[in-house]
């Protein structure tokens, strides 16, 4: 084999151009590994921190679910506490609604009464009334009615009678109201007649005759009631 010194420029040139390719191959495959090895760690970094971003979305997503939940349970208990108030209301409204009518009927003044079939002989005489239909207040005795609270008060009374040119005056304490008379054919006499006053406590009002041997039909009546 011949020396270097001995070699010719051509075959000088091949081999440094041989050596050449051989470093260049082995720095370029060395580039690409190292390309190769960042490209992996990149992908690596990459999947990591997709992984992380998707726990940290499925925490949240679990922590709004059980804030939700938690909303839904006050919300339900609201509206629970809502419709049992509205349920004691409306129990409260009818009961209110009952008491006010029992007050109201308890308290209401008035009364109404038949008069019985009676010859009344004197004009002094007080005209009785019985059978009592209606006493609210307890204020009629069947003579006379007591004012148990003042107001204005409405009293009327009807007649049937076979006596002529008689009737029935409507009284207050001693003054005469209002006269219901009664004349013409003795064998169909009717009257009637209505009297609005101012009653004060313990004033009364009652009936009496206009004249002597006044007859009183059974079928009559007195009616009494507060009005304001």
């Amino acid at each position: 084999m011949d020396s270097p010194t001995n070699m010719t420029p051509f075959v000088k040139c091949l081999i440094f151009a041989v050596v050449c390719l051989i470093i260049g191959g082995n720095c370029g495959d060395h580039s690409l590994d190292r390309r190769t090895n960042i490209a992996k760690r990149s992908d690596k970094n990459t999947y990591y921190n997709i992984y992380s971003k998707i726990n940290a979305m499925e925490k949240d997503l679990k922590n709004l679910e059980t804030k939700l939940l938690k909303r839904t349970k006050m919300l339900r208990q609201v509206l629970q506490s809502v419709i049992e108030m509205d349920s004691n209301l409306g129990l409260s409204d009818e009961n209110l609604k009952k008491e006010g009518k029992l007050a109201s009927k308890k308290n209401a003044v008035g009364f109404t009464t038949k008069l019985p079939s009676t010859t009344y002989r004197s004009t002094s005489s007080i005209i009785r009334g019985s059978p009592i239909l209606y006493n609210g207040g307890n204020a009629y005795n069947g003579t006379v009615f007591t004012c148990p609270s003042p107001g204005l008060y409405l009293f009327d009374v009807s007649l049937l009678s076979i006596t002529k040119n008689n009737g029935i005056w409507i009284y207050k304490n001693s003054q005469q109201l209002t006269l219901a008379w009664a004349g013409g054919d003795p064998q169909k006499n009717g009257a009637s007649v209505s009297a609005a006053v101012w009653l004060d406590v313990g004033d009364q009002v009652y009936l009496r005759p206009l004249r002597s041997s006044l007859y009183i039909d059974g079928n009559s009546a007195f009616t009494g009631v507060k009005i304001n």
